[in-house]
């Protein structure tokens, strides 16, 4: 008898996910990532999806937006180009974080249920609102099927 391994997935909206991702600037992304991390447990005892790093990341996210809407009131010229150039790196960083987490999520559920499989391309340009998708797809066959 063979285990659903999306069962302890949280199915979401995922118009609401795209929205969310995009109105907070990224924030939603790290939420995203933190609020499924018992699910992705279950499915592999190893962790191979850096959550630490995505409370970072998520800090950092949150701290960033304040800051930058403060920044201009409370620094100078010269310190709008250094917190610019950190914010710069910062991204290049998340962007990084994000890419190796999403792909690592890949094959994860790929080998935890064979019924699951991504396509890579769409992986890279929709990030977590392709996982969520196929989440909600796959979430919602089985209960049809169970």
């Amino acid at each position: 008898m063979k285990k659903d391994t999306t069962q302890d997935f949280k199915k979401r909206n995922l118009f609401i996910v795209v929205l969310l991702s995009i109105v907070t600037f990224g924030i939603y992304i790290g939420y995203w990532f933190l609020s499924t991390k018992p699910a992705f447990q279950f499915v592999k005892e190893k962790n191979e999806i850096p959550f630490k790093w995505w409370v970072v990341a998520t800090i950092y996210l949150s701290l960033s937006l304040v800051i930058s809407v403060i920044s201009e009131f409370i620094l100078s010229l010269y310190g709008l180009y250094v917190l610019d150039s950190i914010d710069l790196i910062c991204a290049y960083l998340f962007i990084a974080l994000l890419y190796y987490s999403i792909f690592r999520i890949k094959e994860v559920l790929e080998d935890a249920d064979s019924e699951i499989e991504f396509n890579s391309y769409l992986l890279f340009f929709f990030h977590i609102w392709y996982i969520q998708y196929k989440l909600n797809k796959h979430s919602s066959r089985g209960l049809q099927n169970g």
